[in-house]
């Protein structure tokens, strides 16, 4: 069982866990970036939901700074709840309502932002299947020797 000391070390996939963590993170990149272009284009006005756009990317930003840190098991947590979130909130805000929003249809914006966090969970999951992304990565992938 993964210490939470273990989760927060920093870790080495292996090359190809490696390459789909990044391909990942430039996923959360573009979601975040997405939303937080519609942040300043008005949805800031937006109770509740427009601070929520405001915190989606930066958590995204902090999530790529965490793989860049090599704390995959963190990126990979912050990956799919940034992510799986997104989506859920966005199928809420399309089919009914969250926190009384709604929208009506899908933009071009909406789409990137679908296909981005769409993007981003599958990435991070293949990176999970592939081995080394999640806590004890170091022990399946390369390890650090320190004396």
């Amino acid at each position: 069982m993964p210490t939470l000391k273990s989760l927060t070390e920093p870790s080495h996939p292996p090359p190809v866990a490696l390459a789909l963590l990044a391909a990942a993170a430039v996923a959360v990149a573009v979601g975040g970036l997405e939303h937080a272009r519609l942040f300043h284009r008005g949805y800031a006005e937006v109770e509740i939901v427009g601070p929520l756009f405001l915190l989606n990317a930066i958590g995204s930003a902090v999530t790529i700074l965490l793989l860049i840190a090599r704390r995959t098991a963190l990126f990979v947590a912050g990956s799919l709840a940034i992510n799986v979130g997104a989506l859920v909130s966005i199928l809420f805000s399309h089919n009914s309502s969250f926190f009384g929003f709604s929208e009506g249809g899908y933009d071009a914006t909406a789409t990137i932002i679908v296909v981005a966090e769409a993007a981003a969970v599958l990435l991070t999951g293949l990176a999970l299947v592939a081995g080394g992304a999640g806590a004890g990565a170091g022990v399946r992938g390369r390890t650090e020797v320190t004396a």
